[in-house]
């Protein structure tokens, strides 16, 4: 990771604030993923949330119909996302921050995935929103 920066992860409504709130656990992806630690959810311009990515599991399309529960996805939609695919990876969220309302954000345009955003820059704008609790919790996190 970069100093001085946090990770964003590019993540549909509803979906981010899910993930934000706690109420989903695991993100569905087509690939593995090394990244680990103090994740930001992000789309399109705003920040739900962050969550803390503690690991990646490749699991069958057969045993994710039995995890709705972690992963919030209609069973059509992740059939259509594997694409052929036998498998896909679910990402593991724990220890949510979830914020009270989205807040815009800026990150470098053209991003699909991943993104940098300094931590600075995020520190400044929660602030401004009166999210100190949360800015705390995430500083905490973070070391």
């Amino acid at each position: 990771m970069r100093k001085g920066y946090i990770r964003g992860l590019i993540v549909r409504e509803p979906y981010a604030s899910m993930l934000a709130r706690g109420d989903k656990v695991w993100e569905i992806r087509r690939y593995n993923t090394r990244v680990r630690g103090v994740v930001a959810f992000l789309y399109r311009g705003h920040l739900y949330g962050f969550g803390e990515l503690v690991g990646v599991v490749k699991v069958s399309l057969k045993e994710l119909e039995k995890y709705g529960e972690k992963h919030k996805a209609p069973v059509e939609l992740l059939n259509k996302y594997a694409r052929g695919r036998k498998s896909l990876y679910a990402w593991i969220f724990k220890n949510p921050i979830p914020l009270p309302k989205p807040v815009k954000i800026s990150y470098p345009r053209g991003s699909q995935v991943w993104t940098y955003i300094s931590i600075e820059k995020v520190v400044k704008v929660l602030s401004s929103e009166g999210y100190i609790e949360q800015v705390s919790k995430l500083l905490e996190k973070l070391g």
